[in-house]
């Protein structure tokens, strides 16, 4: 059975361990050690993200707790979660750190 990690509890991806073929159960590993599956909708390469429930369009992507872009049509659970389905959010990472003697 396929694997893929779910990285932290905020997220809606997990990352594939193997290559996913259409309709694989894939056992979602959570950062708890807990596991659960769910069925695969088409290919996902190995490494790719899987959508761990339906996704909205214009929905923040989250992985690793944090958003990676905004998803650009509906993405339903169990598919490949690309280029092809988000777009990037464009950030101020300067904004994010505090800076000595402020």
């Amino acid at each position: 059975m396929p694997k893929a990690l779910h990285i932290h509890p905020s997220d809606n991806v997990a990352v594939c361990t193997s290559e996913v073929k259409p309709a694989d159960e894939v056992e979602i590993i959570d950062s708890d050690g807990s596991r659960s599956s769910i069925t695969a909708v088409g290919a996902v390469a190995f490494c790719n993200k899987i959508a761990l429930r339906d996704i909205e369009p214009e929905e923040d992507i989250l992985k690793y707790g944090e958003v990676i872009g905004k998803a650009t049509e509906k993405i339903l659970k169990g598919t490949m979660v690309s280029h092809l389905n988000i777009r990037s959010c464009p950030r101020s990472y300067a904004d994010e750190y505090i800076q000595k003697g402020e």
